[in-house]
């Protein structure tokens, strides 16, 4: 595929998609609400926020997807909350509508029923009346991330995902991309940029890069020297992974698809290399040479349990504890031996925990 320089991909080369709104509703879309009760806080209280200094939120649908959000008056528990709909919502992913560490994933009989609580650092967002949950406690979500699936567990009329967003525990009006949401009407959920680094041409230094998600597929680019290659794969939703595959000194590109624990790697002329299942849909995904043979394996990070699962080339697997609630998973060759070692990086503390692998010795 032709090489292109970054500086021609645009300003916005590592910002998301804006989102499109628009006022005219979807006549197709299948109308979920609450059925008789209240949900969340008994006083709902309501504050001001500006959408410039808040988090960044999105809607939390698949890249491209439309949904109708509206709410009313006397809408449990705030008019500010939104209910979702689209055609054949149910079953339709829900996923982060910014970062943040999952704090609650519960369910109750009535009111909420399945729901998730993400917190954003003095903001939080709720995702109610889910099918199916998927994020565990105590998880780093990123924007985008895979929380659960649309359902209509609890007091609810038919499948929606019910969204909220608070300030301190109090409601305000909500937003995506910096703009206020008008209820009622139709938004485009955005298509993020993920950052991606690794040796891409072989020389011994890392380079930059990205996976651009696209309605309906996936873009690496990928910075070599002066110029940028762009190679599809994946689809939207899908996690991107990186590393050499094969032990030809180049870093290949992989993806774990959406909801699934399926790593699917590509090879030089296109086609699957391998596809994979490892871990479990809620795990992080990551790679690493962790026997120093020159090719890069499979790994996750299963933050309920804050452990380490580190896959062979002989399937084997080896596990050791880690990190605290809300700690992302980091890997590299932190003494030189020629093998990948993990750590967790704190956004509480702002520090990095190495670990050796495969001894399990913690480095200061």
């Amino acid at each position: 595929m032709p090489a292109r320089t970054l500086g021609a991909l645009g300003a916005g080369t590592f910002a998301t998609v804006a989102m499109v709104l628009s006022l005219a509703g979807s006549a197709s879309a299948a109308v979920g609400g609450h059925g008789p009760g209240r949900m969340g806080p008994t006083a709902a209280r309501t504050t001001p926020v500006s959408p410039a200094t808040g988090p960044d939120f999105e809607l939390p649908f698949v890249c491209g997807q439309r949904w109708i959000g509206g709410s009313r008056s006397g809408h449990s528990p705030s008019s500010y909350t939104i209910d979702f709909n689209t055609s054949n919502d149910l079953g339709r992913p829900a996923l982060g509508s910014a970062p943040g560490v999952v704090t609650r994933a519960a369910t109750l009989t009535g009111s909420y029923g399945r729901h998730v609580v993400v917190d954003h650092g003095g903001y939080t967002t709720l995702y109610a009346h889910l099918n199916q949950i998927v994020a565990t406690v105590g998880t780093y979500l990123d924007q985008g991330d895979l929380v659960g699936y649309v359902g209509g567990s609890g007091n609810v009329t038919g499948p929606h995902l019910h969204f909220e967003q608070r300030k301190g525990g109090a409601y305000f009006p909500p937003y995506f991309h910096r703009t206020t949401f008008p209820m009622g009407s139709t938004g485009t959920a955005a298509c993020n940029d993920r950052p991606v680094t690794n040796d891409w041409d072989g020389n011994g230094r890392t380079d930059i890069g990205l996976f651009r998600a696209a309605t309906g597929s996936g873009q690496f680019y990928q910075r070599r020297g002066t110029a940028s290659i762009h190679t599809r794969w994946g689809r939207a939703g899908d996690v991107p992974v990186t590393g050499d595959c094969n032990g030809d000194g180049r870093t290949d590109v992989a993806t774990r698809s959406l909801g699934t624990p399926r790593f699917l790697q590509r090879s030089a002329n296109g086609a699957v290399r391998a596809s994979t299942n490892y871990g479990v849909a809620s795990d992080v995904p990551l790679t690493g040479d962790w026997d120093g043979n020159g090719t890069s394996d499979l790994g996750v990070y299963r933050a309920s349990s804050h452990l380490f699962c580190l896959r062979r080339p002989d399937a084997r697997t080896t596990s050791f504890p880690l990190g605290t609630a809300g700690d992302r998973p980091v890997s590299g060759d932190w003494n030189g031996d020629g093998r990948s070692d993990v750590g967790v990086f704190s956004r509480s503390t702002g520090y990095c925990t190495p670990y050796e692998c495969p001894g399990g010795r913690r480095t200061p």
